[in-house]
């Protein structure tokens, strides 16, 4: 599953360093994570990381923006 993972990471847009390794290390802490992280970015390929930073954010870690 962290194969699929980073390979997906690696193919985003705007990929960056940091941003793989940040999701492969929640990842590796908690497994729901990564599947719900493949399962976003396999259903949104043209996803940028400001977009999946906000998946992982809100409906992930469950935090909502202050409106």
């Amino acid at each position: 599953m962290k194969d699929e993972l980073k390979k997906l990471l690696e193919n985003v847009s705007d990929t960056y360093y940091d941003f793989v390794e940040g999701a492969l290390i929640e990842a590796k802490k908690d497994e729901s994570y990564a599947e719900k992280l493949i399962d976003y970015l396999k259903n949104n390929p043209d996803a940028t990381t400001s977009e999946i930073i906000k998946y992982e954010t809100e409906e992930i870690f469950g935090i909502k923006p202050i409106s």
